[in-house]
């Protein structure tokens, strides 16, 4: 059983992650139709919060090699997501109801569920060079 300092931790860790993923949610939320005016729009802004938001996911998930962090991180993303897809009071929204914003919509739940879902190899220890280590230097005779 975690004692009582590991617990706090663990919920420490999890508050900063979901933080993490509700600031990141946001800053993709505003900036994913970035480059998508002009003659030829390119989604220049969804492509990058995308990756954005698979790159945040996989750090933290790599730098606390546990679910948990990961899992709410990407709470905190999709429920920014889902936050700012609804009518506001006043009827305007910032994820608009287009192509995409469909994508904006879904893609972040989809990659949460690959980064997430994807198991990480465990390190077995350190590997030693089959002896090459232990041979005595050039020039020394053998004992």
């Amino acid at each position: 059983m975690p004692g009582r300092s590991e617990i706090v931790a663990r919920a420490a860790g999890v508050a900063l992650a979901l933080a993490a993923g509700l600031l990141t949610g946001a800053l993709g939320s505003f900036k994913y139709r970035y480059g998508l005016t002009g003659a030829t729009p390119l989604p220049i802004g969804l492509v990058l919060v995308l990756l954005m938001i698979a790159l945040v996911l996989a750090a933290i998930r790599a730098a606390t090699g546990r679910r948990l962090y990961g899992v709410a991180a990407g709470i905190g993303i999709v429920a920014t997501v889902a936050l700012f897809s609804v009518k506001g009071p006043g009827g305007s929204v910032v994820v608009v109801d287009d192509r995409y914003g469909t994508v904006w919509t879904v893609a972040p739940v989809l990659i949460a569920a690959v980064v997430l879902g994807v198991p990480i190899p465990r390190r077995r220890g350190v590997q030693r060079a089959d002896g090459i280590l232990d041979a005595p230097p050039e020039g020394t005779p053998p004992q």
